[in-house]
């Protein structure tokens, strides 16, 4: 049987908010803005090709957890991973109202839309700033 989960610790720099993030192992997205990065097939592994942002689209709290759902924006692969205790609650909670508003507006793609805009703007205002030895981005 295939291993599903490869630990692989790095530090990386958001492409969305620029914060510098401190990776555990476990660190899959950027714990300020909650986006990530299209790296991996399995966990861990780094093996996807693709490399597009991915979007929060959606939190689900559990019983025992909370957890948030990606989209690529390249490819529109869905990946959903556990939220950490050093993620920013209230862009769980912006993130959540959001989700709900769309749904009850007639539909994800509205919100979808409104976070593509926000990303773009984030990554033009980070490239106006320029690259200052930064490490891989995630």
């Amino acid at each position: 049987m295939a291993r599903r989960f490869t630990r692989t610790t790095e530090d990386f720099d958001c492409l969305v908010c620029g914060a510098s993030v401190r990776g555990d192992g476990y660190t899959n997205h950027c714990p300020s803005c909650l986006w990530s990065r299209h790296v991996d097939v399995q966990p861990g592994d780094r093996a996807a090709d693709c490399g597009g942002l991915m979007r929060p689209v959606a939190v689900e709290a559990r019983t025992q957890d909370t957890v948030l759902t990606h989209a690529c924006e390249r490819c529109g692969h869905r990946r959903r991973n556990r939220v950490s205790e050093a993620d920013d609650q209230r862009a769980l909670l912006r993130l959540a109202t959001e989700a709900a508003n769309a749904a009850v507006a007639g539909g994800i793609d509205s919100a979808a839309d409104r976070s593509a805009r926000n990303a773009a703007h984030h990554a033009a205002r980070n490239a106006a700033v320029g690259a200052r030895g930064r490490r891989r981005r995630r």
